[in-house]
């Protein structure tokens, strides 16, 4: 289960010729963090207070199946209970980061630093991944889980749900054309805010208007108060 996902993070890893500089974005589940290398980008407006303030490009990786993450060379998996060290930081001169010292079975005590290349916009940044990992290694943070199963991948709640995977939150009209340009299929605006709504009497989903009336849906995260993604 994948709890909490980090964009266009770079890492430093300090076993000289295995990673330097890689950019990528970074997994958070119940057991592991994962580093997986950008295989996507995208281009961004970055604005404040509806400012256009400067573009930036979005690098990523599209992870469809975590089991995948191991085939590349450059990717990391770190198992929780592995960890030696685990901590965050920022500063005037530097941008958030978090660093972990773990011990892997092949090449023994590694250190890593990710640094959060996109700032700004959220309550919370990878610096307080560090909390996080540390609450949920030491069992002080509940993992919640739904009370119904999941909904079919193949069916337009299951799809609407991939679309939040992101956990960020979008209105009916932006789920549907991130819907219909995934999957390849043409959808009623109706039946999307049907499903929507479904979603929210499950479990999966929060519905949040804000002070217009206008209504935003995001997954809800499985951290509750300590989610990482606002």
């Amino acid at each position: 289960m994948i709890l909490a996902q980090e964009q266009d993070v770079q890492v430093k890893d300090d076993v000289p010729g295995k990673m330097k500089n890689l950019v990528g974005s970074l997994l958070l589940t119940d057991k592991r963090l994962y580093f997986v290398e950008a295989n996507r980008e995208e281009d961004l407006n970055i604005s404040v207070g509806g400012v256009a303030k400067r573009s930036a490009t979005l690098r990523y990786a599209d992870v469809e199946d975590l089991g995948e993450v191991s085939s590349n060379p450059n990717n990391l998996v770190i198992p929780f209970g592995s960890i030696v060290s685990v901590s965050g930081s920022e500063g005037i001169l530097h941008p958030p980061e978090l660093k972990v010292r773990w011990k892997d079975p092949n090449s023994g005590e590694r250190h890593v630093v990710f640094t959060e290349e996109l700032i700004g916009g959220r309550k919370k940044d990878l610096k307080d991944w560090a909390r996080t990992i540390k609450g949920i290694k030491d069992g002080s943070i509940t993992i919640q889980r739904p009370s119904t199963p999941a909904p079919p991948a193949d069916s337009l709640e299951g799809r609407i749900l991939h679309v939040l995977g992101d956990m960020q939150e979008k209105g009916p009209f932006e789920i549907e054309q991130e819907t219909e340009s995934q999957f390849n299929v043409d959808l009623d605006p109706d039946e999307v805010e049907s499903s929507c709504e479904k979603l929210v009497v499950m479990g999966f989903v929060d519905r949040d208007p804000d002070s217009s009336g206008e209504v935003f849906y995001r997954k809800r995260s499985p951290l509750g108060e300590d989610d990482l993604s606002s």
